[in-house]
């Protein structure tokens, strides 16, 4: 799609440091954007790279591109000191003792050179520094270059990185989901260009960014919700114009979902002559509400007819007291999706749905991806992963036939075992 390939100007876009925290910025021009400690940097000079690119600040608030965001290259030892040691038997942690810089040297440093120079310095200033080992040595520059480089990449703001955004910040806000659960998801709801689904996203909004992503422009999403308003705050850092959100995007409370014909408003329209009279405001304020009840009747309607291509549900409400009630406007043949941060609430939901003529081979899964850290030889997973990342539930509509289900054939007809006679004729048996 245009626009997910070079940096632009108007963009929200996502900002990875070294430390591995996550920011969502907004490129505008001839502006500057401060990462803290990390230093601040001018927009403009971002513009026309590729996403993915990496960047280093520079004085006065300069930028260059670089290679990565941590450098691989060895850091500056002293010509009489070893490279690394087999083992860590003769290093002795001192703390300041074994650092020929103290912290004012360094914050020196840190105003007057590049991340590259503070780090070598700090490594050249460390008499145990050669005892370490090779792997020692590895985690030790890591952890240094995480700290000093003045470094940051940008990347293409997409459902993915959205969703890892919102669970740097805070995980519950996004049912603790996963980036493998929400392709689940989306996989198993078949998301695409022109479909037309029905959404319960309690994620503020992140999975509905996501489902935007992948149907390119092209499509419809009601989504349905429990206040007067939906919470879609996820959107905000949206680069699709107000006018295609408003195309695609519509919603519904549960009052007016339930009690469709209740809920209708009742739109009289005025004559022609009278409606020239009015001043401008309540010509505007007259033409608003018109519009606003003809979108709330469009919407009805749709719910009324069904057919939708697929439901989507993500909710903290208990789908187990919901669900059925949702199941009549989805048309048949189309998937059936339920997330949930726990496994229990899927289990209910599950058992609910088994004995429900309308969905067929409901089934619960779990995505686990753990993260693992590696150097030349060794290989072991992070200790401090976070785990969970929700469960998923996935079924099928079906359309039960009125009257129930008579089997046709002719079956299988038992036949009596004959003892045949050896002497009898061949010609007789074959005629019986």
């Amino acid at each position: 799609m245009p626009g997910r390939n070079i940096i632009e100007e108007g963009k929200h876009v996502l900002v990875r440091l070294p430390s591995e925290a996550v920011k969502v910025i907004l490129l505008k021009g001839d502006s500057y954007i401060s990462l803290g400690k990390f230093g601040t940097f001018s927009v403009t000079g971002v513009l026309g790279y590729k996403y993915g690119q990496s960047f280093e600040i520079l004085e006065n608030k300069l930028v260059r591109p670089v290679y990565s965001l941590i450098d691989d290259t060895k850091p500056l030892l002293p010509e009489d000191s070893n490279t690394f040691s087999e083992n860590n038997q003769n290093l002795i942690n001192t703390g300041s003792l074994v650092q020929k810089l103290s912290t004012q040297d360094i914050e020196e440093l840190k105003k007057q050179g590049k991340g590259e120079d503070i780090i070598n310095q700090i490594i050249a200033g460390h008499d145990s520094f050669g005892k370490k080992t090779q792997y020692s040595q590895e985690k030790y520059l890591k952890r240094k270059q995480e700290k000093f480089l003045r470094r940051f990449t940008i990347e293409y703001l997409g459902g993915s990185e959205m969703l890892q955004y919102y669970r740097s910040k805070d995980p519950q806000r996004v049912l603790d989901m996963s980036s493998e659960s929400m392709g689940l998801i989306l996989s198993y709801a078949n998301i695409r260009p022109g479909g037309n689904y029905i959404v319960v996203d309690d994620t503020g909004g992140v999975l509905l960014y996501a489902m935007l992503e992948r149907m390119e422009n092209k499509g419809s999403i009601l989504v349905a919700h429990e206040n007067e308003h939906p919470n879609l705050i996820a959107l905000k850092y949206s680069n699709y114009p107000q006018e295609l959100l408003e195309k695609m995007v519509s919603n519904v409370n549960w009052l007016q979902f339930l009690e469709a014909d209740t809920q209708r408003p009742q739109w009289k329209d005025y004559p022609q002559e009278k409606i020239d009279s009015f001043t401008p405001s309540r010509r505007s304020h007259y033409l608003r509400k018109k519009r606003a009840s003809e979108r709330v009747n469009h919407i009805l309607d749709t719910v009324e007819q069904g057919s939708f291509d697929g439901l989507i549900y993500a909710s903290t409400i208990y789908p187990s007291t919901l669900i059925s009630k949702i199941l009549d406007t989805v048309g048949g043949s189309r998937p059936v999706v339920i997330y949930s941060p726990f496994k229990e609430i899927l289990s209910e939901t599950f058992h609910v749905l088994q004995n429900d003529h309308r969905i067929l081979a409901p089934s619960i899964y779990e995505t686990r991806v753990r993260q693992y850290q590696t150097i030349i030889g060794r290989i072991h997973p992070l200790m401090t992963a976070k785990g969970g990342g929700g469960y998923v539930l996935h079924a099928t509509r079906v359309i039960p036939k009125e009257g129930g289900v008579t089997a046709v054939g002719r079956g299988i007809k038992s036949k009596r075992l004959k003892v045949i006679d050896p002497k009898a004729d061949t010609r007789q048996l074959l005629k019986q």
